[in-house]
């Protein structure tokens, strides 16, 4: 297992309710590639509002019948690009990477089912730079 590469559960989302809210991003399940999916079919995305001493800049919510979870995880800036952030999902069972459109209008989270590292060196923060590049994984039209 060392040296295998983990592969993602793929979940691409598109933007939803576009400027309806100020601080809040929905974003509805289109696709999904490499398993069954583990997200909701519907997400929220916030901007942090300085609630947590770990500050992340954004939380991601899952859609639970008729109202949102608390939050999931926290997004965490990476290494990578403006656009590409991380967190963990089930306590730090699941390394999950987001990546955003340039506009925000699209948004592909990559879920490393049964992974996440522990060492303080592949922190989420640089974990994306350091030992996973992210696929590049196109949806297909």
């Amino acid at each position: 297992m060392g040296n295998q590469k983990k592969i993602p559960i793929v979940h691409f989302f598109k933007e939803i309710n576009i400027g309806k809210y100020k601080g809040v991003k929905h974003y509805e399940l289109v696709e999904v590639q490499n398993g069954k999916p583990k997200l909701s079919q519907l997400i929220n995305i916030s901007k942090d509002r300085n609630c947590a001493r770990s500050k992340p800049a954004y939380w991601l919510k899952t859609r639970l019948v008729n109202k949102w979870s608390k939050a999931e995880t926290g997004l965490f800036k990476t290494a990578i690009n403006g656009f590409t952030y991380s967190g963990d999902l089930e306590n730090k069972t699941h390394l999950v990477l987001f990546e955003f459109s340039k506009d925000a209008s699209t948004l592909k989270i990559f879920v490393y089912f049964n992974y996440f590292p522990f060492a303080k060196q592949l922190h989420p923060s640089s974990i994306a730079k350091k030992i996973i590049t992210i696929p590049n994984i196109s949806k297909e039209n």
